[in-house]
């Protein structure tokens, strides 16, 4: 029982390790670059309300686009700051956990998930 406790500790603390390298290994887009699932510009996602899913309480705003390089956005970095939701300060979060809404994105992510997201230091 105790090397299962083990076990898993050692994969819980090396998958948060691998989502801080990830975080860090990314770089802003460039602004002209098409987010392909929703046919919009990284330089038009920027500044966009974030929405919660189910109620549709604003949670914060997008603050960049980045990726893997600058021509491929895999994740954005959104910035609670101010809300009363669970959800706080800013955090980078792959582009699948949203969903767009007109000029609004809605997160489709719970508060403890995004708690577990590399926070984005500039």
């Amino acid at each position: 029982m105790r090397k299962m406790l083990l076990a898993a500790a050692g994969l819980f603390l090396l998958s948060g390790a691998a989502a801080q390298a990830q975080g860090a290994a990314l770089v802003e887009v460039d602004g002209s670059v098409m987010l392909m699932p929703w046919n919009k510009t990284a330089d038009s996602i920027e500044d966009a309300k974030v929405l919660k899913s189910g109620d549709g309480v604003e949670l914060g705003e997008v603050e960049e686009v980045l990726g893997t390089d600058a021509k491929t956005p895999v994740a954005l970095v959104v910035d609670f700051a101010g809300t009363t939701t669970g959800f706080t300060g800013r955090k980078v979060i792959p582009i699948e956990r949203f969903s767009p809404d007109g000029n609004r994105l809605t997160l489709t992510t719970s508060a403890a998930e995004v708690a577990s997201f590399p926070a984005y230091e500039d």
